[in-house]
């Protein structure tokens, strides 16, 4: 017999002879046999955490819950990622290394970038930036914040010194101001909160567009808007609005010619293109109410008669959903084309940011693309969920096409937050309850985890620095600081983590990925 044959069959009947031997043993012992030991699971990828929250809805706060929290990630109980901080960095935090596939915009100035099939912020050292930071960094307006600056700073020069060491220390790598009326930082705190000693800090500002011209309309046109009545989008057919954006871009466009720190514009912000089910025309475009416009706003009454016109609709009653929608699709080109195309005309350097969509809008198809086929960036006000949806996210890679997204606004409030003695109403904005700071930490890792997953997204933006408070004395736990210039560290120490680690979570996410 051939030996190679000879020892296959020797080992068969080895085999054979322990089956036997196995089983007999079994049988003997009269007793069923002892099931196998399972192979250990796979460790899962997280250990979730519960976190109690509530709603501030139709008046009142709803009962604490954890329905849509009960899957919370923290970067802690990531139980396959391995941390790593071994990566170069340019002074405003980018990443060195990174080889660009595309490129959009001005050399020397912040640009859209594609690394390894995902965006990025090209930092002007050349440098791979996610966004993380917070909006509205400037002294509060109210009594209570007066006072309190007053007594912990009294300057703005030691404010902007210690808050820019805030920034820095938390690794924070954009700040906005957040005039209504666009403005710059000022020079007494410019340079604190911009080039603190450790890194450089990137920052953006609203223009206001079509909320300015509004708001200017008894100085120009000698009567006021009645935002009660009529969608404020009817605007955008004013005769006098072209030449009315025109100067204006021209004016506050002087104000960041040759400013590296300025990454770019957003056009306006929370405009209403879009309203649950097309329930609400003040809040959503709506075709009808444009129909039945008074003389007053005629000129946007005669653009809509026409789009009838040009799609053969013989009544109101004809119009049916998909009119509607491709309606709101002609209104909202119309305004992006506009708006970026005036912008373009003083400003080449820097990038435009889109209109921080919010509510509905963002979720409509039709105005995303509208906003993503002349913008470089899509921009969302991303509030009344616990974390981003799955479908939407995968909508928004769909709709906005090769153009990122930014997360411009986000946060929840903490119950815990107090001003001298007493806790907060906080019943005011749109961020949802939690018990503690360390419970809005959750909140804050568990949201940046999952836009981090998703390999569209190129940064979020907190709302905001400091804590509101109204002149009828209710307070909101909103800021990284608060009423008192405090800053929240159980709070803050899970944003620096965030911060510190996104670029070996992005190596994560892409590498898990493939």
């Amino acid at each position: 017999m051939d030996r190679h044959i000879y020892h296959r069959f020797l080992f068969f009947c080895l085999i054979g002879l322990m089956s036997f031997v196995t089983g007999c043993s079994s049988s003997d012992a009269g007793e069923p046999s002892e099931p196998e030991t399972p192979a250990t699971p796979a460790t899962d990828e997280y250990t979730y955490l519960n976190v109690e929250y509530r709603k501030w809805q139709n008046g009142t706060f709803q009962s604490w819950t954890t329905a849509d929290s009960r899957e919370t990630r923290i970067i802690d109980n990531m139980n396959r990622y391995t941390p790593s901080l071994e990566y170069s960095r340019t002074a405003w935090g980018g990443r060195i290394g990174l080889q660009p596939s595309s490129v959009t915009g001005k050399d020397g100035f912040f640009r859209v970038a594609y690394c390894g099939g995902r965006p990025y912020l090209l930092d002007p050292d050349n440098g791979a930036v996610i966004l993380h930071g917070i909006q509205h960094v400037r002294p509060g307006e109210s009594a209570a914040h007066q006072k309190a600056f007053s007594t912990k700073f009294g300057s703005e020069a030691r404010w902007s010194e210690e808050t820019g060491k805030l920034i820095a220390d938390n690794h924070i790598n954009y700040i906005s101001y957040g005039s209504n009326r666009i403005e710059a930082f000022p020079a007494t705190m410019r340079a604190n909160l911009l080039t603190p000693k450790t890194q450089k800090i990137a920052y953006a500002e609203t223009l206001y567009l079509l909320r300015t011209f509004m708001w200017d309309m008894s100085k120009n046109l000698g009567y006021a808007f009645d935002d009660d009545k009529y969608n404020r989008l009817v605007l955008l057919f004013e005769p006098t609005f072209e030449t009315y954006i025109d100067d204006l871009v021209r004016e506050k466009s002087a104000l960041f010619a040759g400013d590296k720190h300025f990454v770019g514009y957003y056009l306006d912000n929370e405009l209403p293109f879009a309203s649950y089910q097309n329930a609400d025309p003040l809040r959503g475009i709506d075709l009808k109410h444009f129909l039945a416009l008074p003389d007053r706003y005629k000129a946007a009454r005669i653009y809509a008669e026409k789009f009838m016109q040009d799609r053969g609709i013989v009544s109101s009653a004809a119009i049916t959903k998909k009119d509607q929608e491709d309606f709101r699709e002609v209104v909202a080109d119309y305004y992006y084309q506009l708006t970026t195309k005036t912008v373009r005309r003083y400003d080449t350097e820097h990038l435009i940011l889109g209109t921080r969509l919010h509510d509905w809008s963002k979720y409509n198809q039709k105005v995303v693309e509208a906003c993503a086929r002349y913008c470089d960036i899509v921009s969302i006000n991303y509030y009344g969920r616990w974390q981003p949806e799955t479908d939407f996210l995968g909508n928004l890679k769909s709709w906005c096409g090769v153009k990122p997204f930014l997360v411009s606004e986000f946060y929840t409030k903490a119950e815990d937050a107090s001003y001298k003695g007493t806790n907060y109403s906080n019943t005011e904005g749109g961020g949802w309850l939690v018990r503690t700071q360390k419970n809005r930490g959750e909140f804050h890792q568990n949201f940046c985890l999952r836009l981090l997953e998703t390999k569209n997204c190129i940064g979020w933006i907190h709302f905001e620095y400091n804590d509101g408070y109204a002149s009828n004395g209710s307070a909101s736990n909103k800021g990284i600081v608060s009423l008192e210039y405090e800053p929240y560290e159980d709070y803050l120490s899970y944003m620096r983590q965030l911060n510190l680690s996104v670029y070996p979570l992005i190596d994560y996410y892409d590498t898990r990925s493939q």
